[in-house]
């Protein structure tokens, strides 16, 4: 037996008397950076609770559908199948049951409800679902009065097939009821109270790709009819913000409209800001590195809680989790998972914020799971807190605190650069924003940097142009150039470069004729018809001349690619491959040469495949003049004024292919149609020749795939 020292054995016993977590979290935490990657995060929120029927003290639930917590802090549980609405206090100790009702001296009963509301004054709004009509009950909780299907007194306004059968109920705070009614496409119904329809709010957008809007217009009446109908986004679920204004989820719908979650006003327009790269819409169905879950497609959002401040959480059914926003749509914190760990759910349905506290029902579980903040959660609400109070050095420091627990939280850097922005530090608020991606943050604090250097070096700045002006007016008027072109012709050093000697060195006089050669691309550019003539027939080009061009257009490239200014460069640098940017530009180059010589080969093209090179290595040359400039120049501009960049980078582009187009024409002697007709056969040729080039490697991939297994299974039995 080994022998262990007293020091050990102490240590041992301290070990096991530690108090070890009873439940730990089953699901992992993260947030979407800047390019949509899953990045992992400390744990927003952890359960602390689970609440079954019998620790009510009523028996199982069965069914549960919603969940709504009052302004006196009582929680009303909507237990569909049992037909009932359950109210607790904070602890969940049950107060009322409410199953039925007196009215007009007759007992009524709830048959299937599935939404409740509680309004600041304590009247309870219940939404009858099968029963088709909505109940109000007073603060006391006796009945009050019945709000029927509004279909029957405003037929107009519904098509006959419609049955009112609400899901979700809420009543602002000058009294306008708001339903939500499954099966219906036109938005949110808003009522008064005494159940007189006053419209519908937000309705969704339906639109059609220009592929079905296409096989539409072509179709005959009975392929209409068989075509499945588009229909627009239902709204699952909505809350009520203190302005009264309406935050409502959507499900995705026929269309995928990546609007699932909309803040609308008392006139149904949409206010949501959505300024993050991705727009609040839960999951934003990419692959990533953590493997988050096997479930894919949308997320179906069928809750929404609005929390102050104006953050707002959404609860995604399909995958268990909660997403939380702020007011500019950026994600705070995702959490929760489908499962049968702790904090995981089966089907949630329901989400409501009880102080700090998060409570989360779950339909087929029959239980409220109670989540509490851990300190990264607190520290991300009392930092936006304070932001929103204008206290930007507090909310600077709270940030700080959030980095240290989460080097890789991008948003943090963005608080801690609004602080700096607001403080007047632009050149620091310039360092956060990039840290944090936040490009809209980085535009405002160097513009702002921009105006303060323009001020402080006004003087000097215009000083220097008004010593420029003269210096340039003086030496026009003594023709300084004209005599400084007279003294170098008569310098021993021009006779020196013209001597005999240089003449006959074969690489000056290569090097020389090909600076010619280069030189006439510009004369190209400005005079397509002549210069492509000449390009052919006077042996103004050459091929080396080409290949520096192109050379040049592929640097050029790679250089706008990897080097444009931040808030315009949305790439990951770190994962720029610059093989493959190359080959970008150069394959269809060369794809354009073969092609096009295939098929004029055909069609009496009278020009050569060098012909077909030189020819469009010469078109490439705006390229070159336009993408180095404009790179440079997107330095010094803000997103706003990106449009002079991206409009610089248009004309480039679409010189190139006009010059691409036009050489075509020249060298092979068409018309105009037939040069039209010849660059686009083409581009189809091109996108023919990929599809097949990409079938090819597909079927060597599969033959090489299926000898290694066959491979592998000849082994094994041997």
């Amino acid at each position: 037996m080994r022998y262990r020292s007293p020091a050990v054995c102490c240590l041992i016993l301290l070990i096991l008397c530690l108090p070890l977590p009873v439940e730990a979290a089953s699901y992992k935490s993260y947030v979407f950076d800047a390019w949509g990657r899953a990045v992992p995060t400390p744990e927003p929120y952890e359960p602390v609770r689970i609440i079954y029927g019998p620790d009510l003290g009523i028996g199982e639930l069965r069914g549960p559908e919603d969940l709504f917590v009052a302004p006196d802090q009582t929680i009303y549980i909507v237990d569909t199948r049992n037909n009932q609405i359950v109210r607790t206090t904070s602890e969940f100790e049950v107060l009322d049951i409410y199953a039925e009702f007196e009215r007009d001296g007759v007992i009524d009963r709830f048959n299937n409800p599935l939404g409740v509301f509680v309004t600041d004054y304590g009247h309870m709004f219940v939404a009858d679902t099968n029963n088709g009509r909505i109940v109000r009950f007073d603060e006391n909780g006796k009945f009050v009065s019945i709000i029927e299907a509004p279909e029957k007194a405003y037929p107009e306004a519904f098509s006959e097939y419609f049955q009112f059968r609400p899901r979700k109920v809420a009543v602002d705070q000058v009294g306008r009821l708001y339903a939500v009614s499954a099966g219906l496409f036109d938005g949110i119904m808003e009522l008064d109270l005494e159940g007189n329809f006053h419209g519908f709010l937000g309705a969704p957008r339906v639109s059609l790709s220009l592929w079905e809007y296409f096989w539409a217009s072509i179709a005959t009446d009975e392929q209409r009819q068989r075509r499945r109908l588009v229909l627009p986004q239902e709204y699952s679920s909505m809350d009520l913000d203190e302005f009264g204004f309406i935050y409502a989820t959507a499900f995705s719908g026929e269309m995928e409209v990546q609007e699932f979650i909309r803040r609308l006003t008392p006139a149904g327009k949409d206010i949501l800001r959505r300024e993050w790269y991705s727009p609040p819409m839960g999951d934003i169905n990419v692959s990533d590195y953590m493997e988050l879950s096997e479930i894919t497609g949308l997320s179906v959002l069928v809750d929404i809680i609005y929390r102050g401040n104006g953050v707002y959480s959404v609860l995604d059914q399909r995958r268990g989790r909660i997403f939380t926003y702020d007011d500019s749509g950026n994600l705070l914190y995702v959490f929760g998972g489908i499962g049968h760990g702790v904090g995981l759910f089966v089907r949630p349905v329901a989400i409501e914020q009880l102080g700090d506290q998060l409570l989360v029902l779950d339909n087929r579980n029959n239980s409220i799971t109670v989540f509490e903040p851990t300190k990264y959660a607190l520290l991300i609400h009392e930092a936006i807190d304070q932001y929103e109070q204008g206290r930007y050095e507090a909310a600077a420091g709270l940030w700080h605190e959030v980095l240290k627990l989460n080097a890789n939280y991008e948003l943090a850097y963005s608080g801690v650069g609004d602080a700096h922005l607001r403080w007047g530090n632009y050149e620091t608020a310039m360092r956060c924003y990039k840290l944090g991606n936040d490009r809209r943050g980085y535009s405002k604090a160097f513009y702002a940097y921009r105006r303060q250097l323009a001020n402080d070096n006004f003087g000097t700045v215009m000083t220097s142009v008004v010593v420029l002006a003269a210096v340039i007016y003086l030496a026009a008027k003594i023709r300084l150039a004209d005599k400084l072109r007279r003294l170098y012709r008569n310098t021993q050093l021009a006779a020196a470069l013209a001597g005999p000697r240089i003449q006959r060195n074969r690489v000056w006089a290569f090097v020389k004729d090909t600076w010619q050669r280069l030189r006439y691309a510009g004369h190209v550019i400005f005079h397509p018809f002549d210069g492509f003539w000449d390009l052919k027939h006077e042996g103004r080009g050459s091929f080396i001349a080409a290949t520096v061009i192109l050379v040049l257009a592929l640097l050029a490239y790679v250089f706008m690619r990897q080097y444009t200014g931040f808030v315009l460069n949305y790439l990951r640098i770190e994962n720029l491959n610059i093989l493959i940017e190359i080959a970008s530009v150069l394959v269809p180059f060369i794809l354009w040469c073969v092609v096009n010589w295939a098929l004029t080969t055909l069609m009496d093209g009278k020009g050569k495949m060098i012909e077909i090179y030189i020819t469009g290595a010469y078109a490439l040359t705006p390229l070159i003049l336009v993408l180095i400039p404009v790179t440079v120049f997107s330095h010094y501009i803000t997103i706003e004024e990106g449009t002079f960049y991206y409009l610089a980078l248009g004309v480039g582009v679409a010189w190139a292919m006009a010059l691409l187009v036009l050489g075509t024409g020249v060298i092979h002697e068409y018309g105009l149609i037939k040069t039209l007709f010849t660059a686009a056969a083409t581009v189809v040729g091109i996108g023919i020749v990929l599809f097949i080039g990409l079938l090819f490697f597909d079927v060597v991939d599969r033959m090489y795939q299926f000898a290694q297994d066959l491979y592998i299974e000849i082994s094994f039995r041997l």
